[in-house]
């Protein structure tokens, strides 16, 4: 027995020799994916992503004044609706009219707001008989004319009209029918047209 151990030792050693590196190879193969999977996973590629700032509302002031529980300046934002303004001065006083104001328009910088007294300005039914007019027809209150009844003038569109009762929104009360040649789009052969058609009170 001894013999023949000793007669194949060498082709023994040989064949442990290459069990040994065999293992050792498939060893290494079974770790090498794993090491590198982790690594993979420990370090990713970090993808920098641009984004737009934010843009914020700018920031205006405002001037509110007439029948508020607290009148004054305010700081709101850009764009907010004079509903919002309003509700920032304490909202309107028991003597408020309330049907003078349009609480969906937008309030722009250095922007006045006026809420008159009830009383304060004539309704829209008690016209004034025009005592110049050759056609005899009653002018209209500036004042108190709704869109529609801007529209009813000569020469006035949707969009002329919209534009008297937006500048009296922001402006206040008209003080003379002069005052509407600051309007944009209003000039002085619009103003001859219309004078002998309105009046203010």
């Amino acid at each position: 027995m001894r013999s023949i151990i000793e007669k194949y030792r060498t082709i023994l050693v040989m064949v442990l020799f290459c069990s040994v590196f065999l293992i050792a190879y498939i060893l290494k193969n079974a770790f090498q994916p794993s090491i590198e999977e982790s690594s993979f996973t420990a370090a990713p590629v970090k993808k920098e992503v641009e984004s737009e700032p934010a843009k914020t509302p700018e920031n205006v002031y405002v001037d509110v004044k007439g029948q508020v529980v607290n009148p004054g300046l305010y700081e709101v934002r850009q764009g907010d609706r004079l509903k919002f303004v309003i509700d920032r001065a304490g909202g309107f006083t028991e003597d408020a009219d309330r049907k003078m104001i349009n609480l969906a328009v937008k309030v722009s910088d250095e922007m006045m707001i006026y809420v008159p007294k009830v009383g304060e300005m004539e309704p829209l039914e008690l016209p004034v008989p025009s005592s110049g007019s050759e056609s005899g027809q009653d002018k209209l209150n500036i004042n108190t004319a709704s869109q529609q009844d801007f529209e009813g003038l000569p020469g006035i569109g949707p969009s002329k009209a919209s534009s008297f009762v937006q500048y009296r929104d922001e402006n206040g009360p008209f003080t003379a029918i002069e005052e509407i040649t600051n309007i944009s789009g209003i000039g002085e052969k619009t103003f001859e047209k219309l004078k002998e058609h309105i009046f203010v009170q």
